[in-house]
């Protein structure tokens, strides 16, 4: 067996008809009604985070301070990409 087929070998016919407009338009209601219900429930169930239970940090390790930025702006300009590299 080849990976892939031959040039003239066609699929069977579908033996599915296809839906007619009304049930296209009736199935997307569906989704839409089953979507919005969705989304109100989940809107619900969640919890507004208020200050007292909020994280004091995003977990994140806090960065250290630049010494290129405490450094006058000719100073910065000198340094360039060096003092960027320490970092």
């Amino acid at each position: 067996m080849t990976a892939y087929p031959a040039v003239h070998d066609m699929p069977a016919a579908r033996t599915e008809t296809t839906l007619t407009p009304d049930q296209v338009k009736q199935a997307t209601q569906d989704l839409m009604s089953e979507r919005d219900r969705t989304e109100a429930q989940a809107q619900a169930t969640v919890q507004p985070v208020s200050a007292s239970n909020a994280p004091a940090t995003t977990g994140s390790i806090p960065q250290k301070k630049s010494t290129a930025s405490a450094q006058p702006a000719a100073q910065q300009s000198a340094s360039g990409v060096s003092a960027y590299a320490r970092q």
